[in-house]
């Protein structure tokens, strides 16, 4: 009875260990023939209000920025771990928020909308003139980086590690009037494709 005992523990072992080398190959032969790729992305709208600067170097502006996402793969879905928005000018970070984490179903696009902002920031002399000089002339050439951390999904089921990438938008041409009497918002003047820098 043992040696019977000993040999049908030996035998669902082995069958359980070819399930799981089964099971692993096919995961890694799917991964392989998918090929998971990024969203693509672009920027629909960026309104900037109340953007001001003081002698002091000081920045104040709030952002309302819209993104439009769109998954590529034909079977995988993509769960976000964070998307981060910053909005930058002449290589100086302006301002970041992180956006709610969305969920994209194959072929699918999602539109996130985030609005922040800064008070008083201390930014250095050359951002401060650069933004005043080209707010003269009628627009400000912002640029905007993207920052996500994302997972494909297959059916839900089977998912990958954790892929971080960036994403560039730039130029992004806000216009803002040229008189001193109306209003202090600055709006995006075309929807802006964003590239992996």
């Amino acid at each position: 009875m043992p040696i019977l005992r000993l040999s049908f523990n030996i035998i669902c072992t082995l069958i359980i260990c070819l399930l799981l080398i089964v099971l692993i190959t096919d995961v890694i032969v799917l991964w392989i023939v998918i090929k998971p790729r990024f969203p693509f992305f672009k920027l629909n709208t960026v309104t900037v209000n109340n953007l001001n600067s003081t002698t002091n170097a000081e920045l104040t502006a709030s952002f309302d920025v819209t993104v439009n996402s769109r998954n590529p793969n034909p079977t995988l879905s993509i769960s976000y771990e964070s998307l981060e928005v910053v909005v930058w000018f002449d290589n100086h970070t302006i301002a970041s928020a992180f956006v709610a984490p969305p969920w994209q179903e194959p072929e699918r696009e999602v539109s996130v909308r985030t609005r922040f902002g800064v008070n008083r920031k201390v930014v250095p002399r050359h951002v401060v003139d650069g933004i005043a000089a080209q707010r003269a002339s009628g627009s400000v050439r912002f640029g905007v980086t993207l920052r996500a951390r994302v997972r494909f999904w297959w059916h839900g089921l089977v998912c990958t590690r954790v892929r971080s990438f960036n994403v560039g938008c730039y130029p992004l041409n806000v216009a803002f009037p040229t008189d001193g009497n109306s209003s202090n918002i600055g709006r995006l003047i075309v929807p802006a494709d964003c590239y992996v820098p």
